[in-house]
């Protein structure tokens, strides 16, 4: 079975060979030496800029100590003099007064934001055509001038600013990174504002974003003319039109080659046609590769793409970074990583070189720096919903789905997040500068992807198929003693979600199966045992509640399913729980409270429903503390929901990746409540999840934890609170 191991070598591999195929100036790296600063994925747009600059693991370098506000002036006056908009890209935000950070790990999608917006070629064509680019740090004194505060407005953002430095439209907490939705947002910013835009040729208009009047432009082109089919089809899938594309594709590929004399040759090619015919037939491949690709016809795609890689022609950088992602798609992601070095190595000066090397060169977290591999890149079209009026943020704005088909876009999502090993393993979560708890996490999250698809495989009879192929693989990945690094933290939770996904499995299992998986329950508790404190109190990180009550739920579930747990451990387990409870009903952040003092009600408020659950399944609370917990949970869930894509505490204990886990197991401790009671509860539940899933189905809360994480504590959630028929 290949192991994340030989993965990591492949991709120390590719990183050194990207490395050594770089251009002569990369030799001397820019301060700060960061790998990050190699990569040049934005640097084709003439932004303006403040000069400060953020990778991870060192200090941000700036130049000098820029006037940001003359910045924005100067931007705002050059826009007015050229008749443009300003495009204000805000790659961090400075806060004074959270107490905290909104973003830590700000620079991840810094990153993102230029490999797949950016670096696309129609977005920065038209960024260059339309707009005065300006990068810049959005600091204390633009906050409060153009009212951009923190908490209410988070990076990445973008920033559409008219000549008088009016706010024309702004987007805000970027987390799905779809270029062709970017590109359809910004010409709709340009249409609002009215701003001026004329071309002559169809190719003109397509850089100023009029698309249709392009395609009007070009109208019917004569048969024997591909080139002008190919414009037709490029246009057409940027219209969201690819069945009209392919269409004209088939036109541009069987139109008739040019001839030395001017005349158009027979109508049959060579098989393999060179020169001027062998480059139009390299694109057209490309283009109906990328148009079958974005419409999910992946397995259709890649034989078309591998052609166009093959064929040599001017767009072959991007049949093989295209045939790479699917590669990803279709959980091959071997493949993947060798095609994307190998667009780095052959095209390092085109765009798509420059986004490949950026999927194959590691970061601090050993995980490569593009979005590729987290998931985060997104290719395909976007539900329509997606693409109406004017979104402020990448949350799914369209009519509220109802559980069913949020669900099934949302499994089918997960689906295609299992890497070829079984794994569901997006996550870039690490304590700096030790990564060594990766593979616990990746252990967890794929326990907690299995067990949500589990759950759905009776919901959806015509992807039972696909779910039960990917249970074997991510038991068997879960299974493994090899993907887990035994003594690092994080261990506990690779323990608590694999004890849970067994015990669901064991209560639906045969009676022949069930003793098997009683054992490996068993052996899991005896593990979570080994790892728990002498204070009772079980660690990721530090002794904590909220870890502690996750383990004992997992370590609750495997008893009721039939294992064996030793009794010492949910004693001293409920005993620390009680030590972290304070007189207001809360509980401490981390360890025991002193005095009876502690954290607040509303810092404790995601934590409050699985501690006391715990206490409850254990005998050692009672159903009015239940009840306060999941009260107080509902209380503050304004201020949980408004940091959910923080990636730091930004309001005071909340930090986005306690959104999902408080979710989840607030959930799990409705159960507990009286039959009776259970139906408010569940309706908050659906009410929430039908306003948070992302544009493309997904679900997510701290980018680090990845939206295989987030998608499955929704989708066992939405499983929760609602009943399928």
């Amino acid at each position: 079975m290949r192991t994340h191991l030989c993965l990591l070598a492949l991709f120390t591999a590719a990183a050194l060979a990207a490395q050594d195929q770089a251009p002569a100036a990369e030799a001397k790296p820019a301060a700060p030496a960061n790998p990050a600063a190699t990569l040049h994925l934005a640097d084709h747009i003439h932004w303006l800029k403040d000069g400060t600059d953020f990778y991870e693991g060192v200090n941000p370098v700036s130049a000098n100590k820029p006037d940001r506000m003359q910045l924005v002036d100067d931007a705002c006056k050059q826009a007015k003099a050229e008749n443009k908009l300003v495009l204000w890209y805000v790659h961090r935000i400075q806060e004074k007064t959270l107490g905290g950070r909104q973003m830590y790990r700000a620079p991840v999608l810094d990153l993102y934001m230029q490999q797949v917006l950016f670096a696309d070629q129609d977005v920065s064509d038209l960024i260059e055509s339309c707009f005065v680019p300006l990068r810049c740090v959005c600091d204390q004194k633009l906050s409060d001038r153009f009212e951009l505060k923190p908490l209410e407005f988070i990076e990445p953002a973008v920033v559409f600013l008219d000549g008088d430095g009016k706010v024309v439209h702004f987007v805000e907490r970027i987390r799905t990174f779809s270029a062709h939705w970017f590109l359809d947002l910004c010409t709709k910013v340009l249409h609002q504002a009215q701003t001026p835009r004329k071309g002559e040729t169809a190719a003109e208009l397509r850089k100023l974003g009029l698309f249709k009047e392009a395609l009007q432009k070009l109208g019917t082109p004569d048969d024997g003319d591909g080139a002008s089919w190919l414009q037709v089809a490029q246009l057409q899938r940027l219209l969201r039109q690819p069945d009209a594309a392919l269409a004209a594709l088939l036109k541009a590929e069987t139109a008739p080659a040019p001839s030395g004399d001017g005349k158009a040759a027979p109508a049959r090619r060579p098989r393999r046609p060179r020169g001027e015919a062998g480059q139009l037939l390299g694109d057209v491949q490309t283009e109906r590769g990328r148009v079958l690709a974005m419409m999910g016809k992946l397995q259709e795609a890649q034989p078309v793409l591998e052609q166009a890689w093959r064929s040599g022609s001017k767009s072959a950088a991007d049949a093989g970074y295209i045939f790479a992602l699917d590669a990803l798609r279709l959980g091959d992601e071997i493949s993947a990583m060798r095609r994307f070095q190998l667009v780095a190595q052959k095209y390092p000066d085109t765009l798509s070189g420059r986004k490949a090397r950026a999927n194959t060169l590691l970061g601090n977290d050993d995980r490569p720096f593009g979005a590729a591999f987290t998931g985060f890149e997104s290719f395909g079209y976007l539900p329509e919903s997606a693409y109406q009026g004017m979104p402020k943020d990448t949350e799914w704005h369209g009519p509220k789905l109802e559980p069913k088909p949020m669900a099934r876009q949302a499994l089918l999502f997960l689906l295609a997040q299992q890497h070829d090993d079984g794994g569901f393993t997006d996550a870039r979560y690490a304590y700096w500068p030790d990564t060594q708890i990766t593979p616990n996490v990746w252990v967890a999250i794929t326990a907690i992807a299995c067990t949500a698809l589990l759950e759905y495989r009776y919901v959806f009879l015509d992807l039972t198929p696909r779910i039960d192929e990917a249970l074997r693989r991510g038991e068997r990945y879960i299974s493994d003693d090899k993907h887990l690094a035994h003594g690092q933290n994080e261990e506990c939770y690779s323990d608590a979600y694999r004890l849970l996904y067994f015990a669901r499995k064991t209560m639906k299992a045969d009676p022949a199966v069930r003793q098997q998986l009683i054992a490996q329950m068993n052996e899991l508790a005896q593990q979570a045992a080994q790892v728990q404190k002498d204070s009772g109190f079980f660690a990721h990180e530090y002794e904590n509640a909220f870890c502690t009550g996750a383990v004992l739920w997992g370590v609750l579930a495997a008893k009721g399913a039939g294992a064996t747990v030793p009794p010492e451990l949910t004693d001293k387990g409920a005993a620390a729980l009680l030590s972290a409870r304070t007189k207001q009903g809360g509980f401490t952040y981390g360890g025991a409270a002193s005095n009876g003092q502690g954290s607040g009600l509303k810092d404790a408020s995601a934590r409050m429903p699985v501690c006391e659950g715990a206490l409850f399944a254990l005998g050692r609370s009672d159903p009015d503390k239940v009840k306060f917990a999941l009260d107080n949970f509902w209380q503050y869930m304004k201020n949980i929901e408004r940091v959910r894509r923080n990636d730091f505490h930004s309001d005071g204990e909340l930090g986005g990746f306690f959104f999902f886990h408080g979710v989840f197991h607030a959930s799990e401790v409705v159960k507990l409540l009286p039959e009776d009671q259970r139906g408010p509860h569940w309706q908050k539940f659906v009410e929430l999840l039908q306003q948070i899933p992302e544009m493309d189905g997904s679900f997510l809360d701290s980018h680090e934890l990845g939206r295989s994480y987030g998608t499955a504590m929704a989708l066992l959630t939405l499983k929760n609170a609602t009943t399928f028929e």
